[in-house]
């Protein structure tokens, strides 16, 4: 099984949980690291590396970033690169629709890498532009026969 560690700024994290508990119920072998807004880098590291000793159990770590190129997504692939022992891979860009295909996969995958190609898409497809498609007469009126 993959470990779930999510990262971000200020509350992403532990308001991802928060949703992901009040949708799916409580979750095994996922971590949330905030990085607040009086954070140093290093406590973030800190941080990161206690969540990734926690899931070490785990046959790898997905780690689930909010933004490429911050802090936590840079502060992640350096905790990646000084465990050469962990198998981890981070994703940047992630979202509550990713967490919950995640949490409900979680026990499929032993390889992070294959989670993280299998949840990308699913981040992605989750991303819409809401539009009003303007029915005609008949399409109402099949809905309403049950048709």
């Amino acid at each position: 099984m993959v470990g779930l560690l999510i990262t971000g700024h200020g509350h992403f994290a532990t308001g991802l949980g928060s949703s992901l508990r009040l949708i799916t119920g409580a979750t095994e072998h996922i971590a949330y690291v905030d990085f607040e807004e009086d954070h140093s880098t290093q406590v973030l590291t800190d941080n990161l590396n206690k969540a990734l000793d926690e899931l070490k159990d785990c046959d790898g770590v997905l780690v689930l970033s909010d933004l490429a190129g911050g802090s936590p997504f840079k502060c992640s692939v350096e905790c990646k690169y000084a465990r050469a022992d962990q198998a981890i891979e981070v994703v940047a860009g992630s979202n509550l629709a990713m967490l919950i295909e995640a949490s409900m996969a979680i026990e499929d995958y032993d390889s992070p890498v294959e989670f993280a190609e299998e949840l990308i898409p699913s981040g992605k497809d989750a991303i819409l532009r809401f539009t009003m498609e303007e029915r005609d007469d008949e399409e109402e009126n099949a809905e309403e026969d049950g048709i």
